[in-house]
């Protein structure tokens, strides 16, 4: 059910393809504003930097204030100072490349997106904080997308590459090295074809004594597995190694350089075993040495940043997966012989370190991981000669939740729900919103026994108590079925194993007069194609139906309804005929019918979202791809299964969220991507079929990217949630007042 990168990009390129009218005809209103997941940062993805008075600096590509990633400082007592807090606007966003500091104390980095063209910038920090973006990417011949930082000369001119653009062989877009000069001047130095000279220039660059750059590209090359490379001063480059994919890795990270000038660097992937990667060595001659295959067991596997070197020629780095707990370690290579020096938990020790690792005079290592940590939002750490880690820092989240998902209502206008992320463990929270819009954190999971990332919603019985699913931790961590008193005492009914009884419940549940609690798992089930189940009173699950992932369906969705007879209906994003989901109906004795099959065509495909009914029994939802445009549908069921398409949408995700109907038989729902500024919209569609988008949300201050169902008062009003933008950056409950 998620929304992918391409899709996303899709989206925005056909975006002068929105056939509807847009007047705004509506007015909205924040009603709350939640706060930037991790207004500290969360996952650090760049190896720190560390002053001689022993203070780390680095990035984040998360969080903030303006929910765009941080520059951070990490003092010698672990206190943590905000540099800077990206609002992925002129200023830049996603920082993924970390900083080099000068002897004046500025910082210099890159930012991945943002700026005047949203194709990344180049910034310099002063010691007061204070940014000045020193070059604009456009995206074009210049490049686009710095994934790397960068490196300065003494004349205090900065080197880098660009992942994307340039306009060389064919205009390929597969990357720039440049030079930024001191004012503020870029050259390009060289453009990769994507062929033989290698594409993609995620890592950065390094210099020798007469101004050669030594860097990699993930791709291209003789086998498309990439190549490192040299840049005369001249702008000559010259291929000095072209990987193979092979026994010798594929997908090259960063290089460093001896005093003899060869290289040494890491692979993300190939090697002799699993293709877990390799540490190699690259002489003056272009012959490379593995001096190391990852197995992706305990010796780690799958590094994604490159080596450091002492004076004994050790090689010191980290790898993203394996370690006795498959989180990453920090590793020491003394000629072909390696050792683990560190193997990360998960847990509160961190996980997942991509960022590599500096050395001080005493031998201790420093970095930082992408995730773990009390928040589980990254840590950073040190490591001691005898191995023992301390965490310097762990990146703690949004005491209020952020990502807040459907609401309930209650007479007196308060509303409940549930935020995915945030909360003192990152994990999320189940709030209470009052009409007025102070919020009251009522539960705040911790992501263990008690389950994490509420995604479904809650509903409230008459005492008071809250009902809802968490999609992960539990006892086997799948996720749980779980009550909230109203003094916010929190018991789970059901942990979910993976096994026949389900796994990953993202959907909240319904309740029946009896008490008893009816939902649909994701995953798990005999063929692990999802459940529909009952959880009664006393927490004992029975599982009314396992989808086999065939004419049944597969992966049932958010949204189960439940009739007056006890019977269930809902969709499924996978399975039927043409494995684009299906409607179903559950009997109360557990006996499931297809009630009509998609096939991605003309009628849609891949529902994401359940059915609503109408008095008279017809069904009412949205698909998220199909129809006439590609883009989904909202459609219409008829109790003879008889399937009408209401509208065609030609844009932007509009299947993703169900669909709310008035007495007058009108439409309302949300599209989570549109024209007018690409954040989404509410709309209504009339009795007639007309479509009418009664507001654009601009990311800003009033939220964008809604996701979650609508909700409608007495007078009209339509209530949701979008999980992004609002004053805080961490989304808003919003109100829209008709004309």
């Amino acid at each position: 059910m998620e929304k992918t990168t391409y899709k996303l990009l899709m989206c925005i390129l056909a975006a002068a393809a929105m056939a509807p009218a847009q007047a705004q005809t509506a007015t909205e209103s924040v009603l709350h504003n939640f706060a930037s997941n991790l207004p500290a940062g969360w996952a650090p993805w760049a190896t720190p930097i560390r002053d001689s008075a022993g203070n780390l600096y680095g990035t984040t590509i998360g969080g903030g204030t303006g929910g765009h990633g941080v520059v951070y400082k990490v003092d010698t007592a672990g206190h943590e100072t905000i540099l800077h807090s990206f609002t992925g606007g002129t200023d830049g966003g996603t920082p993924y490349g970390g900083v080099i500091r000068d002897s004046d104390g500025n910082l210099y980095g890159t930012a991945y997106g943002g700026g005047t063209a949203g194709a990344g910038v180049v910034y310099k920090l002063n010691p007061a904080g204070q940014e000045a973006v020193l070059y604009n990417f456009t995206g074009g011949a210049d490049g686009g997308f710095p994934y790397a930082g960068v490196i300065r000369d003494s004349a205090g001119n900065l080197y880098g590459t660009a992942s994307s653009g340039g306009s060389g062989f064919l205009q390929s877009g597969y990357g720039v090295v440049y030079k930024l000069s001191a004012a503020g001047q870029q050259t390009v130095l060289y453009t990769f074809t994507g062929g033989f000279d290698g594409g993609s220039p995620f890592a950065g660059v390094i210099a020798d004594g007469a101004g050669n750059l030594y860097g990699t590209a993930g791709y291209g090359g003789t086998e498309g597995k990439g190549v490192v490379y040299k840049l005369t001063a001249a702008g000559q480059e010259s291929v000095l190694y072209s990987f193979t994919g092979g026994a010798d890795g594929g997908y090259p990270n960063s290089v460093i350089r001896d005093s003899s000038g060869n290289l040494y660097g890491t692979t993300y992937g190939g090697g002799n075993l699993a293709g877990f990667g390799v540490v190699y060595e690259l002489n003056t001659a272009g012959h490379q040495t593995v001096l190391y295959s990852f197995t992706g067991g305990a010796d780690g596997g799958s590094p994604e940043s490159g080596v450091i070197r002492d004076a004994s020629g050790n090689l010191y780095g980290t790898t993203h997966g394996g370690g006795a707990s498959s989180a990453g370690v920090v590793y020491k290579l003394a000629g072909s012989q390696e050792t683990v020096l560190y193997s990360f938990t998960g847990a509160a020790d961190g996980s997942e370190p991509i960022a590599g690792v500096i050395l001080d005079s005493a031998g201790n290592l420093y970095g930082a991981t992408y995730g773990g940590g009390v928040a589980r939002a990254g840590v950073v750490y040190k490591l001691d000669a005898a191995g023992q880690e301390t965490v310097l820092y762990g990146f703690a989240g949004a005491a209020g939740g952020t990502s807040p998902d459907a609401l309930e209502r209650d007479s007196a206008g308060n509303f409940y729900g549930t935020a995915f992320s945030g909360g003192a463990a990152n994990a999320g929270v189940v709030f209470k919103l009052s009409a007025a819009g102070q919020e009251t954190v009522l539960y705040s999971f911790t992501g263990g026994a008690d389950g994490g990332e509420p995604a479904g919603g809650v509903i409230q019985d008459s005492s008071g108590n809250l009902y809802g699913t968490a999609v992960v931790g539990g006892a086997a961590g799948y996720g749980v079925v779980y009550k909230l008193t109203a003094a916010g005492q929190q018991t789970v009914l059901h942990s979910f194993t993976a096994g026949t009884d389900g796994a990953y419940p993202y959907a909240g549940v319904v309740r029946d007069s009896a008490g008893n609690l009816y939902g649909d798992t994701s995953a798990g089930g005999t063929a692990n194609a999802g459940v529909i189940y009952k959880v009664n009173a006393a927490g004992t699950e029975t599982v009314l139906y396992a989808f086999t992932g065939g004419a049944d369906g597969s992966e049932p969705n958010p949204g189960l309804i439940r009739d007056s007879a006890g019977n269930l209906y809902g969709t499924t994003y996978r399975g039927g005929a043409s494995n684009a989901g299906v409607v179903f109906k559950v009997s109360p004795a557990g006996k499931e019918t297809v009630l009509y099959t998609f096939t991605g065509g003309a009628d849609g495909g891949q529902p994401e979202s359940g059915v609503i009914r109408d008095a008279a029994g017809n069904f009412y939802g949205t698909v998220a791809q199909g129809g006439s445009a590609g883009w989904g549908v909202v459609y219409t069921l008829s109790t003879t299964g008889q399937e009408t398409v209401l509208y065609n949408f030609t844009i932007g995700f509009g299947g993703g969220a169900a669909v709310i109907r008035d007495p007058a038989g009108n439409l309302y729902g949300t599209i989570y991507q549109d024209a007018a500024a690409g954040y989404g919209a509410v709309y209504e569609l009339d009795a007639a079929g007309s479509f009418n988008v009664l507001y654009n949300f601009t990311g800003g201050d009033d939220g964008g990217q809604p996701e979650g169902p609508l909700s409608r008062d007495s007078s009209a009003n339509l209530y949701g949630t979008a999980n992004m933008g609002g004053a805080s950056g961490g989304g808003v409950v919003f109100k829209v007042t008709p004309p």
